[in-house]
């Protein structure tokens, strides 16, 4: 099973890094596709505990694609395409070292594992958690999906949850303890339904693109 990652558009970043209204840019990748997500406000947390809510995570996140603008230095200027390349090639990971709340939704401030690479980008589809691409979380991802898109489209919720909640109770070792942080932040997306709750794991997944 392979999920689709959210790539981000130049135009995009470049309006959410200026804090202006993205308009009919949302609309190229659907990225907030009309969702309660979006007449919610960006989140309910302080700013601090969003912060920490990521940053707990971990180096586990890595860059969606090498494009123009994917990753802003603290000058304001892109990483030149080719450094991009390598980050992404090399499998870089990265921290969220702040969360900060803008127009419509959140930049995150990065670091890289080694020290080398810091910056910012978008949370909802710059970066991705690496253990996405975890055989045995797949299942458990497509099923907390198929919540959060019930909840979004206002239908019933719980026997989805009760699905995601046996698969991630089936898990072993490091995949349950992740498995169960996930299922308790996808409780806290069904009770607040903003940004702030999407599930660490899922970043780059969601909202889920239809075609």
């Amino acid at each position: 099973m392979k999920f689709k990652l959210h790539s981000l558009s130049k135009t995009f970043i470049a309006a959410v890094l200026l804090s202006v209204p993205v308009g009919s840019t949302l609309a190229v990748n659907n990225v907030f596709a009309k969702t309660d997500v979006v007449k919610a406000a960006p989140y309910h947390y302080s700013n601090k505990d969003l912060t920490n809510k990521f940053s707990r995570a971990g180096y586990v996140f890595k860059l969606i694609d090498a494009e123009d603008g994917a990753l802003i230095k603290t000058n304001g200027k892109s990483y030149s395409p080719k450094v991009l390349q390598k980050i992404v090639k090399n499998n870089t990971l990265f921290k969220v070292k702040k969360v900060r709340p803008i127009h419509n939704g959140m930049l995150v401030d990065l670091v890289s594992k080694d020290g080398k690479y810091k910056g910012t980008t978008v949370y909802l589809n710059g970066i991705y958690n690496k253990h996405a691409h975890d055989k045995k979380l797949q299942p458990l991802i497509k099923a907390e999906l198929s919540v959060m898109t019930a909840k979004d489209n206002k239908k019933p919720t719980a026997k989805l949850l009760g699905k995601a909640e046996a698969l991630a109770n089936k898990l072993t070792g490091r995949e349950k303890k992740i498995a169960l942080t996930s299922i308790k932040q996808v409780k806290e997306f069904i009770k607040y339904g903003t940004l702030g709750e999407i599930p660490v794991l899922l970043i780059g997944l969601y909202p889920v693109i239809q075609k």
